[in-house]
């Protein structure tokens, strides 16, 4: 018998509903905690400080909820950490609306927000192939990405919108409404049982992830791959945009956010036309060739000018998802049902726990003199050299499917 459509599957709705709910949700609260430290506190050079406080926590605990999502219903993590959230608004919206929202304040919320994000996405990413057919993975990935990616597009808007029509606490209040819907959405999916394990020490159930991340060959390879991608590629990417807005003809906040839009539009793209025709075969030898693309995009970025960059930003967020999503998949497939939270947890560390790295390793090439288009040039060849020796001589990324 075929598989029944996607939106035809309940637990895959209400999954997509709560995808919904935390893409939009994440993306207002960012807009109007931002626009708070910036409007009202004055802080502008101290929002750094709040984007670090939700970062840090994020990297930190990501192990934990790897952990935790293989030990626990996911459904209930998931409804928890949205019930979390909820409450943080609306705390957050309180303060706001008793003026007393400082920037100690914000720093603590925005580190709560971080942790329970770590708990959340392990257990969202672990519980997709418990309740979706293994054929249907592709497209059900690559669905709950345009999702995530629509959020950071149209979220800024909606937020921009509710803070011109409402206070701040009514702004916090309905996102808070948003995150309670969520929670009933996740408390609502059937999750298929599992069978009870014995509990052991943290670290113990860390090395037993990690240990199957080393002994299967297309885990470990992934891992090393999206590791030495980000390395290379967050650094000057994360500095192009905004270097390259205020030094082109016509520099201004809006070339900034033309730039991230095509970015963002660019991975919606992506992400739809991998819904509607994923890939299925030699996905570990494509994924290195889309990436080794985006090296090669990125060295070229910095030379171009605002029409042609923007074009350039649009296909590199478009070759990111058509990357991500076979991803995913493989690391679904490729998983024990027992461990998937963890190895899930693992590939968002190796991800994400460079990030800060490659920023910091930029900027300090940056302040001593290197100019971006050098930068930018070194590195993506570099990303793309890789990667296309990977994708020859590795017997593992020509083997997998």
């Amino acid at each position: 018998m075929a598989d029944l459509p996607l939106y035809r599957q309940p637990a895959f709705l209400l999954l997509w509903l709560g995808s919904v709910a935390s893409s939009f949700g994440l993306a207002i609260a960012l807009l109007a905690e931002t626009w708070y430290a910036v409007n009202v506190l004055q802080l502008k050079a101290e929002l750094g400080y709040i984007m670090l406080a939700g970062t840090v926590p994020r990297i930190a605990l990501m192990a934990l909820g790897g952990v935790l999502a293989d030990r626990l219903p996911r459904s209930r993590i998931m409804a928890a950490s949205f019930m979390a959230r909820s409450l943080l608004l609306l705390a957050m919206g309180l303060a706001a609306h008793q003026q007393v929202l400082t920037l100690p304040l914000l720093i603590l919320l925005a580190a709560g927000f971080g942790m329970l994000d770590a708990l959340y996405w392990p257990a969202r990413d672990a519980i997709l192939p418990a309740i979706i057919p293994p054929s249907q993975l592709g497209q059900a990935n690559a669905w709950m990405l345009a999702t995530n990616q629509l959020g950071m597009v149209a979220g800024p808007v909606i937020g921009g919108i509710l803070l011109a029509a409402l206070p701040f606490a009514g702004a916090f209040g309905l996102t808070a409404g948003l995150m309670l819907a969520g929670a009933v959405a996740a408390a609502c999916i059937a999750e298929p049982s599992r069978s009870p394990r014995p509990s052991r020490a943290l670290w113990a159930e860390l090395q037993e992830g990690l240990a199957c991340v080393r002994d299967t060959p297309v885990l470990r390879l992934l891992l090393i791959i999206y590791a030495i991608a980000n390395l290379l590629f967050m650094g000057p990417m994360g500095f192009a945009p905004p270097l390259m807005a205020a030094s082109l003809p016509g520099a201004s906040a809006g070339l900034l956010a033309q730039l991230q839009s095509a970015f963002a539009a660019g991975m919606l793209g992506g992400g739809v036309l991998l819904a509607l025709y994923p890939p299925r075969y030699k996905r570990l030898q494509f994924i290195c060739w889309i990436i080794a693309l985006e090296g090669l995009l990125l060295a070229t970025l910095p030379q171009l000018g605002a029409t042609a960059a923007t074009a350039t930003q649009f296909a590199i967020g478009f070759c990111i998802a058509c990357n991500n999503v076979p991803m995913l998949s493989l690391l679904q497939q490729h998983t024990p049902p027992e461990r998937i939270g963890r190895v899930m947890s693992l590939n968002s560390m190796a991800s994400l726990g460079l990030t800060p790295l490659a920023y910091g390793i930029s900027s300090v090439l940056l302040s001593a003199g290197a100019s971006l288009g050098l930068l930018a040039a070194s590195c993506g060849i570099a990303l793309a050299l890789v990667c296309a020796a990977v994708a020859v001589m590795s017997p593992t990324a020509k083997a997998a499917q």
